[in-house]
């Protein structure tokens, strides 16, 4: 149906994949009989990217976040669907089973877009069938190979890497919070204020 009318329909292939402050390493030497250990530097941070890629060609929809939850996931949606109103295009869209895709806040958010949007659901540990596994090899191939100076060029160099994939139309959003870039490894809870007891009388 997508490819007998592009002008009306579009599908994507959508997954998600960590990345590391630590450079991705695909090959490394050591003696033979010996454990191989890798130097790292500091303490190791990662991100996640949600993203999808379509299939004719038409570009991408791609969503960097802290963490692999439901309400990420969500993001993602609001990105596609604002991908929706401006292309006007019905979206066909595949996603394996995984516990943010399937959570009930997850389904509740693809329920409201049902007016356009129709989610294929694949097998069960079938990640050959989803396209946009392949592209996250070449994303930390290339975009992974350094240590970033800072979570700042982290960010940054996640970003362009995603840019570099190709497509007709990119879209690209940044959902990555303070505490992230302040290299806290979780959002601090809010501090509650101190009640001040009522100090007794003293005896004269």
């Amino acid at each position: 149906m997508v490819s007998a009318d592009p002008e009306h329909y579009e599908l994507h292939h959508e997954d998600e994949t960590h990345l590391e402050t630590n450079p991705t390493l695909y090959r490394v030497w050591h003696r033979r009989g010996q454990q191989a250990t890798v130097p790292a530097a500091g303490t190791n941070r990662r991100l996640t990217l949600f993203g999808s890629v379509e299939v004719l060609g038409r570009g991408r929809v791609e969503v960097l976040c802290a963490d692999q939850t439901s309400a990420s996931f969500r993001c993602y949606l609001a990105a596609l669907e604002r991908r929706h109103q401006e292309t006007g295009r019905a979206v066909y869209l595949v996603l394996d089973n995984g516990p943010c895709h399937t959570s009930k806040a997850s389904r509740e958010a693809l329920a409201k877009r049902a007016g356009w949007l129709r989610v294929i659901w694949l097998a069960r540990y079938a990640p050959k069938l989803n396209r946009k596994e392949r592209e996250w090899r070449w994303l930390k191939r290339d975009t992974r190979g350094h240590l970033a100076r800072s979570l700042r060029a982290f960010v940054e160099a996640i970003l362009a890497g995603v840019q570099r994939l190709g497509g007709t139309r990119i879209d690209v959003e940044e959902h990555v919070p303070d505490w992230f870039l302040a290299g806290q490894r979780k959002p601090r809870p809010a501090r509650r204020p101190r009640r001040r007891g009522r100090r007794m009388p003293q005896a004269a």
